[in-house]
């Protein structure tokens, strides 16, 4: 039996990365391989079969620390000791985002989120002085987070060699495919990530959460989908409420009947950093006096429910973000708004990044359903209050990344 290794430090999260890194366990293991699944923390696998809806049972787990668990659990002492011994894996994965542990396999692929610029030696020195002092926790807020979540995710040397050491590249779109060729000066291939459809031709799914609204029922309301944090690709939130703010009172000043339960709905995870809480507290100020509902951290089936019964989606990652300086901070691809869109819901998405290619892979208008100002926004979504719902393709299936997963490995 061929043997695999899954390594994604970031299991905990269960976001997008995660969803990849499930997916490829469960059709690698479904496929012959004998899989162990490594991750720096525990995670229950019934909590990933009720939060991702994959089945990961029959999976080894393992934590592994930093790298130099990684070589230990997997037996690979080539970079501890003198004592070369080759690989005994035939396949490694690695789907951590901004972990560039060495490939420990005959065959080693990485899949790519987005990647980081080749950082020097002086650059990762000091952030090795950083981490050894903690001196960096005297910065001001937003510098220390920056910091800590780069020395969280790992320091390391020798970037080169490092990405040598995987026989191909993946990204998870042409957007971040683009910037793989930029910072590494290498060629990746497109593989999309799987997103749970949950409705084919607006009817929900035989297999689906019992309590789905059928086809029909829909409500005019506008839905988001995000993480509730101010770093990285922070999702924008503010744009949403202020925009909405404007198309509600417009709608209603003019009593048109559009207005009429006319709702805007935000759903996303809050961590416990400071930050994060603050921005929170933030919003909630902002909402205040308008139909404006939050949903923190709620369970996959509450999330589904709410996009069978809405009408719009919208997205603003990456607005007002300078596209040059800073392409880490836009969508580099988007499993919610595709998702959202499997439920019937009509997009409205930022034109930036990854986002633009989820119009134009489901071959709809760019000009209806892609936005760069607040107002455009507005305008768009007024007209598309008044549409049906869209219909969706397999493209973003998991049925599809299945089988082009499987071709790549052939």
């Amino acid at each position: 039996m061929k043997t695999a290794v899954i390594y994604d430090k970031w299991l905990s999260g269960l976001g997008g990365g995660e969803v990849v890194a499930c997916n490829v366990a469960r059709i690698l293991k479904d496929n012959g391989y004998d899989v162990l699944f490594l991750s720096k923390d525990k995670v229950p696998v019934e909590k990933i079969k009720s939060t991702l809806g994959i089945d990961l049972s029959d999976v080894t787990f393992k934590q592994v620390a930093n790298e130099r668990d990684l070589l230990l659990t997997t037996n690979d002492y080539r970079l501890l000791t003198s004592d070369y011994r080759p690989p005994t894996i035939d396949l490694f994965i690695n789907i951590s985002f901004m972990d560039y542990s060495y490939g420990i396999a005959k065959k080693n692929i990485y899949y790519t989120h987005f990647p980081t610029p080749m950082r020097g030696f002086l650059f990762n020195l000091i952030l090795t002085f950083f981490q050894t002092t903690g001196i960096y926790t005297l910065f001001p807020s937003r510098y220390y987070q920056l910091v800590r979540d780069r020395i969280r995710a790992g320091i390391f040397f020798d970037m080169k060699r490092r990405l040598a050491s995987y026989d191909l590249v993946l990204s998870n779109s042409k957007y971040t495919q683009k910037w793989i060729k930029r910072y590494w000066e290498r060629d990746a291939q497109v593989l999309y990530p799987p997103v749970n459809f949950l409705t084919t031709n607006h009817q929900p799914l035989a297999t689906s959460t019992k309590g789905r609204l059928p086809s029909g029922q829909k409500q005019n309301w506008i839905v988001s989908v995000g993480r509730f944090f101010t770093l990285g690709h922070g999702k924008k939130q503010e744009i949403l409420i202020e925009a909405f703010k404007k198309l509600y009172s417009e709608l209603t000043t003019s009593h048109q009947p559009l207005a009429t339960n006319l709702q805007l709905h935000l759903i996303g995870g809050v961590g416990k950093e400071p930050s994060s809480l603050r921005y929170v507290e933030q919003l909630k100020e902002m909402a205040k006096g308008y139909p404006i509902f939050f949903h923190f951290n709620i369970k996959q089936e509450e999330v589904e429910k709410i996009l069978m019964q809405s009408k719009i989606y919208w997205h603003a990652t990456g607005y007002g973000v300078d596209k040059e300086k800073y392409p880490i901070r836009f969508e580099h691809f988007g499993i919610a708004p595709v998702e959202a869109i499997s439920a019937g819901c009509i997009p409205i998405l930022f034109n930036g990044g990854g986002l633009p290619e989820i119009i134009e892979k489901l071959h709809l208008p760019m000009k209806n359903h892609l936005f760069t100002t607040a107002e455009e926004l507005i305008q768009k979504t007024t007209v598309c209050l008044a549409e049906t719902p869209i219909k969706t393709t397999d493209t973003f299936s998991r049925t599809t990344f299945e089988k082009n997963l499987l071709g790549i490995l052939k």
